[in-house]
């Protein structure tokens, strides 16, 4: 009787055992399933310019400044996950003297946050005056 007894405790833990392992399975496969469909949307959205929510806008200062007069540059932006723009360096400016307005241009912009996709590096371009 102690054998049989034994026996059933024996087969009870291998059945629990088998159960745990199945619906660690699941867990495991339906986890990954979820990280790699997070991974390609990350992807996607990573692989787009940002939208731009606040335009560079030269203040009210540097227009008067610079009213009737043509101002045009490029300027390296980088932009955080979070859609600021961390750093800037005018690449061209015409006139020379704009360099400071353009820089101060570009700072004031804010971009969609791109969370999971790290720094985004790129350029804008500026014209001031023309038509």
């Amino acid at each position: 009787m102690k054998f049989k007894v034994e026996r059933a405790r024996d087969a009870m833990d291998s059945w629990r055992t088998g159960v745990i392992f199945v619906v660690l399975g699941l867990a495991l496969i339906s986890s990954s399933g979820a990280c790699s469909a997070k991974a390609q949307n990350k992807k996607n959205d990573c692989g787009h310019q940002p939208k731009i929510l606040s335009q560079a806008r030269f203040s009210d200062e540097d227009r008067a400044k610079w009213k009737g007069k043509s101002v045009t540059g490029k300027v390296a932006i980088v932009v955080s996950e979070e859609g600021d723009v961390t750093q800037a360096r005018v690449l061209a400016a015409s006139p020379k003297e704009a360099t400071e307005a353009l820089l101060n241009a570009a700072k004031q912009m804010k971009f969609e946050p791109r969370r999971g996709c790290g720094k985004l590096k790129t350029e804008i371009h500026f014209s001031l005056g023309e038509k």
